[in-house]
């Protein structure tokens, strides 16, 4: 079968790059065009890629060749660049996050169900070595019940990150700040490693940079098992930090910067807490370890673009879900709402979130320029 034709919106961008360089490394689709808002260097990018430079979105949408469009802009343009492409029967692959709101993204699922377009979201972590063979282990039950989960995405930005685009720390042209753009990458890798939260209780604050959006974010999530979990993103830490902590009765799954290290109970949980101390020798805490460790062996996965987008067209090829569906996607965007409802209005929010509730809280945002008692 013939590849299907890519046509990327927002290609000059890092991230447009970074996807025009997967798209030249596979079999599965093929470069036919690009777009973005800004039409400067879009030619000499196309002579460069020998590929068509197109003048607008309708331009690119009316081509033939173009099968699907990959959106690498701004958040808050996301969904109707999505909308308008389903409309005229093209496919789509949206770089992370979905859209700004969960209403949003209901729009763009319900759209692509109805007229049966793909609609892909372009987590890339998802398709790493490691966090397969982490989701491997906990399908396998090596790890028994889960009681608690733990996560940190600190990824460090300084001022002249958020000065050098317009568009960056600002409630109307980015929708967000920490939690929608830097850490819903490991948001969304704790929920499909694990399951979604049934509510959060948050604090988000802008502690360090001059921006209306939070630098800062701290909850902790109830699950409906009855495990709890704690999530942290921010953008001020040195060094940076990503961490996933995973618990169960059997054992417990630590990704440290990714590297994995799965430790195997000798005994379950709940019989070493039952169990007197004198069972396991006066000093067991000192002297033996109630666990055995191994260093999981993965190669390290640094291109992962490529896999998502192979995985995307193979899904139109063959008729198939993505393996990152649209409503996939909508649920690291769920949890990012709620963590931010909650930090804002300073109570639990249980999920799903109230979508007209979270509409008005950021127009409330976008019209303030800033966070509650910032």
């Amino acid at each position: 079968m013939d590849p299907i034709g890519l046509a990327i919106r927002g290609s000059t961008g890092a991230i447009g790059k970074t996807h025009i360089d997967a798209i030249n490394k596979l079999s599965s689709c093929r470069l036919v065009g690009v777009t973005a808002r800004n039409q400067g260097p879009l030619g000499k990018q196309a002579r460069e890629l020998g590929v068509k430079a197109f003048a607008s979105l309708e331009a690119t949408l009316r081509d033939p060749e173009v099968n699907a469009i990959v959106i690498a802009t701004p958040h808050p343009s996301h969904r109707n660049i999505a909308l308008q492409a389903m409309e005229e029967g093209k496919h789509v692959l949206v770089e992370k996050p979905l859209s700004v709101t969960p209403s949003e993204a209901d729009q763009m699922i319900t759209l692509s169900r109805q007229l049966g377009v793909t609609l892909g979201v372009l987590f890339n972590n998802r398709f790493r070595t490691e966090a397969i063979k982490m989701k491997n282990l906990i399908e396998e039950g090596v790890l028994g019940p889960i009681y608690r989960t733990h996560m940190i995405s600190a990824m460090f930005r300084p001022q002249g990150y958020y000065d050098q685009l317009d568009w960056r720390g600002t409630w109307e042209n980015e929708g967000g700040g920490v939690l929608l753009n830097q850490g819903i990458h490991a948001i969304d890798l704790l929920i499909w490693l694990t399951e979604m939260p049934t509510s959060v209780s948050a604090q988000i604050k802008t502690i360090k940079h001059s921006i209306e959006v939070e630098d800062y974010a701290t909850a902790i999530l109830e699950y409906e098992s009855g495990a709890l979990g704690t999530l942290h993103c921010n953008t001020v830490q040195v060094p940076s930090k990503q961490r996933i902590e995973i618990y169960g009765e059997n054992g417990a799954l630590i990704m440290d910067d990714w590297k994995v290290t799965l430790h195997r109970s000798r005994t379950p949980i709940r019989e070493l807490i039952e169990n007197d101390s004198s069972v396991l020798g006066s000093q067991w805490w000192i002297d033996s370890p109630v666990y055995d460790s191994e260093n999981l062996d993965t190669l390290d996965s640094i291109e992962t673009h490529a896999p998502a987008i192979d995985d995307f067209a193979k899904a139109i090829i063959y008729n198939r879900d993505p393996a990152v569906t649209g409503e996939e996607g909508r649920k690291a965007q769920e949890v990012v709402a709620a963590v931010t409802m909650s930090g804002c209005l300073g109570t639990k929010v249980s999920l799903p979130v109230n979508r007209s509730e979270y509409d008005v809280l950021l127009e409330s945002l976008i019209a303030s320029r800033r966070l509650p008692d910032s």
